[in-house]
Formats: C-alpha cells, structure tokens, sequence
C-alpha cells in the first residue's frame, strides 16, 4: 500500500464521517491527524506490485524481564503486530525487518534505513519502535522512499499491558489478561482476552472477544465491521459508517453503538438502570434481550417497521409501526433505537 493510498484513505474516511457525525457517528477516530504528521515526515513506500523484486530480510529477537504485570508498548509503521501468552516471566519480540528494491543490494541498503528502538525502563516497562527514514534523508540518498515492512511477534506474561500503535497493518492479541489498548489505520484488529480499553481501524475488522473490563471499551471501524463477543464492561462504545457494529452475549450498564449505512444487532442483559442507545441510518436494529429486566423503549424509523411482540408494553405515548413509546415490566432500563431507512426488531431469547 503506497504512502498515497494510506493518505487517501485517511483523507476518505474524514469526509465521510463528517456528515454523518451530526446524524449518528461520533467523533471516536482520535489517529488522525498523528497519520497526517507521521506521514509528512516519513518516507515509508509500499508498493504491492514489487512482489517480483529482489528481497531481503533482517531478523532479531529482544528479550525483557518485565515480570508477571510489566507493561509493553508497540509502535510501527508497516507491518502486522502479534502478541501471545508465554510461559515464564520474559517478553520476547521478534522483529522481522522485510525489504523489496530492484535488486538484492537496494533491499539491503533500504533494510539498514528502518531501524527499530527496543529499550527496556525502570518500573517493569519497555518500548519497541520502528522509526523509518524522512522526505529529507530520501531526498539525499536520491530515493523517493523506502519499501521495507517491520513485524512484531510477542511473547508475554498473561498479566503484561500491551499498547499497540501501527499504521499499516493488522494486529492480533490473544490470552493477555492485563490492560490492552491497540489503533491501526489499514489492517485488522483482532483481541482474545483481556482488559480491552480501546480497539480501532479505519480500514479493517474489529473483533473482540471473552473481555473483561472495568471501565469503558471504546471500538470504531470506518470501513469494516466492530465485531465485541461475550464482552463485560461499565460502558461500550461502538462506531462505525460502511460497517455491521455486532453485540453478542455483551453485559454493561451503558451501551453506545453508531452506524450509518450497515446494521446494529445486539444481545445479552439488560442492566437495571442501565442505557442503551442504537442508532442507525440505513440498516435494521435488533435486540435479542436475556432475562427479565425491564425496560422503557423509544423507537422510531422513517422507512422500516418496529416490532416488538415478546412482549407487552405498556404505552408511554406514540405506538405504532414506525414508532414506538412503551414500557415493559419495571422500567428500570432504557432503550433508545432508531434508523431511517430500516427495521427496528426487539426479542426475547
């Protein structure tokens, strides 16, 4: 993906959220202007159809003794992220430094202009960051960029705190029991596990699963779907434009989930005096609830049909099929639902 693409996607996904921010998107994507100074200064060039050129490769491998709960943080620019659960105590991170060029010298001359920083500090922490050339230092050596991508594969305690920051490419978390927050622009995140603070994308999946967390789990997408499986939190919020934001077996007493062209579904427990707003632009809303907490509804749709069936409402104003005011046993919950061009289903399961 080249430095141009990156940025236009950036710059796409802007535009179209600005719309859409005053109807039902708000303003989650907080990386944004960090990628525009990233990119202005960096030379980093990927061009998928330089899979025919020479390459060369670079591998190393960094260990910390951070203990059972230490705290780990990653940086990158290209390159997909992984972290696992290890055995012992150590962290251990292979790098794997990938160049292409016109030939086996060039990839080898562009793999000793990216350079990755791994340094271990007091208080159980350590940092890993890729760090490319800039415009100026291209500009001098006659190159217009670099084409070399940098991995990281993670061994950790389960007990560690991983921070993950990347621009072009997927990270995926798995059996991390401490506190996990990871953003990416291009790629896919993917979290198994753990204290999930913040999981982000503009271009990619977001999926987290079998979470656990005290405070607010905050995810968006603009282009893919946001994907929380048997997730437990005080709060969840879920953003996306052009994707599916999917909310299954999920517990929290505050429930924010946003779309404009895609669907809302979620299921699980109402908490008593809990909150849940949905809101769509042009796809349905579902709510399979379990349990029996009840619930004050406001729904409404322009386009779409509202059912309800499962169960008996008590009317608190307008009911009808395209808007519903009701409540349903003690009304400790409220649910707030709308779309404009889809239905509004609410379940029993």
């Amino acid at each position: 993906m080249s430095r141009a693409f990156v940025a236009s996607v950036v710059a796409t996904a802007v535009l179209a959220a600005a719309p859409a921010r005053a109807q039902v998107y708000p303003d989650r994507i907080e990386i944004k202007s960090k990628v525009r100074s990233v990119l202005s200064h960096t030379a980093y060039q990927r061009r998928d159809r330089d899979d025919s050129r020479e390459q060369d490769t670079e591998r190393t491998t960094r260990t910390f003794r951070l203990g059972s709960s230490g705290s780990l943080a990653l940086g990158n620019i290209a390159g997909d992220i992984t972290v696992a659960r290890g055995t012992g105590s150590d962290t251990t991170v292979e790098i794997v430094k990938t160049a292409r060029g016109r030939d086996l010298a060039d990839a080898r001359e562009q793999l000793q202009l990216v350079t990755v920083d791994a340094v271990e500090r007091t208080g159980n922490r350590a940092e890993v960051k890729a760090r490319y050339p800039n415009n100026d230092d291209s500009r001098r050596r006659g190159r217009r960029g670099v084409n070399v991508s940098v991995a990281y594969t993670v061994t950790t305690p389960a007990g560690t705190s991983v921070s993950i920051e990347t621009i072009s490419g997927s990270v995926r978390v798995t059996d991390i029991s401490g506190e996990v927050s990871a953003t990416t622009i291009s790629g896919d995140v993917r979290i198994a596990g753990g204290r999930v603070g913040t999981a982000k994308t503009i271009s990619g999946t977001v999926e987290v699963t079998d979470a656990q967390v005290d405070g607010t789990l905050d995810s968006s997408s603009v282009s893919g779907d946001v994907i929380l499986r048997r997730v437990k939190a005080r709060r969840i919020e879920a953003g996306s434009v052009s994707g599916d934001i999917k909310l299954e077996d999920v517990q929290a007493d505050r429930v924010s989930a946003h779309t404009t062209s895609a669907s809302i579904w979620m299921s699980g427990p109402l908490a008593k005096n809990g909150h849940y707003e949905l809101k769509g632009f042009s796809g349905d809303v579902r709510v399979v609830l379990t349990g029996n907490t009840g619930f004050e509804v406001e729904a409404s749709s322009f386009s779409g049909d509202i059912r309800a069936s499962d169960f008996a409402l008590t009317s608190r104003g307008r009911v009808g099929s395209k808007a519903l005011n009701g409540t349903y046993g003690d009304g400790s919950a409220t649910l707030d639902l709308s779309t404009f061009s889809g239905s509004i289903i609410i379940s029993k399961r």
